[in-house]
């Protein structure tokens, strides 16, 4: 016959069972929150190669609002922009007119590119710095009205106009002054909608993110460990 102390064996029972209740809430809330500006880190850095950025608002508009309650069937973390476009570039969406013309879509000659355009407009041609007269044009048919507001803008020095060619119609840059003025479309206004096509830019970082929720969790755990003096 031997006698077990068993006095050892519930001390480590209770420090075990304290460690689960205080511990493990910590490295959980850790590697959700991890997980979260892994998220970001990735997004901005994906929104800052792959799209058009004005200047760095974008980019900063992705935020992340930690997880902060130790209660682990309520923790969570939530990432995502305070810019409302985004959502448009993430799910796609629809455009509609605002006013009797069609929706403004840049075109590559506005950018100073031909082909497709992969730039924003230049700083003159971007729509909130162009100022066109009052269309109080004199003539009678479509034709002989742009032609006077083209001639009125070479002459007077205004260097945009808006100009109906029937099936297509827009603001466009006269040049060439008014001996031989010539138009070139910098913000077409044919159509009432536009389909804007998704450009994901969240899931893509969150699935990869997601890859390394393993490593984050175990580091948060071995943290938590050598926090408490049971790793070293």
């Amino acid at each position: 016959m031997f006698g077990v102390d068993t006095k050892d064996v519930k001390k480590l029972e209770r420090d075990l069972k304290t460690f689960a209740s205080q511990a493990y809430p910590f490295a959980t809330r850790q590697t959700i929150n991890d997980a979260a500006f892994q998220t970001q880190r990735i997004a901005r850095a994906d929104v800052r190669s792959d799209m058009i950025n004005r200047n760095r608002y974008t980019e900063q508009s992705i935020r992340v609002e930690q997880a902060r309650t130790l209660a682990v069937s309520r923790q969570a973390a939530t990432v995502g922009s305070i810019a409302d476009y985004m959502e448009t570039q993430e799910f796609g969406g629809v455009k509609t007119k605002n006013g009797s013309e069609g929706v403004a879509i840049a075109t590559s000659y506005s950018a100073g590119q031909s082909g497709e355009r992969t730039r924003l407009p230049r700083k003159p041609n971007k729509l909130a710095n162009i100022q066109l007269q009052k269309r109080t044009r004199p003539g009678h048919s479509r034709k002989q009205k742009n032609l006077v507001a083209v001639l009125t803008a070479a002459t007077s020095g205004h260097k945009f106009v808006f100009l109906d060619l029937g099936k297509r119609k827009g603001i466009f840059r006269v040049t060439g002054g008014k001996r031989s003025p010539q138009v070139r479309m910098v913000h077409d206004l044919t159509r009432s909608s536009v389909r804007i096509p998704k450009n994901p830019w969240l899931k893509p970082a969150f699935d990869e993110a997601a890859r390394m929720v393993p490593a984050f969790y175990a580091d948060a755990l071995r943290f938590q460990l050598r926090r408490r003096g049971l790793f070293s």
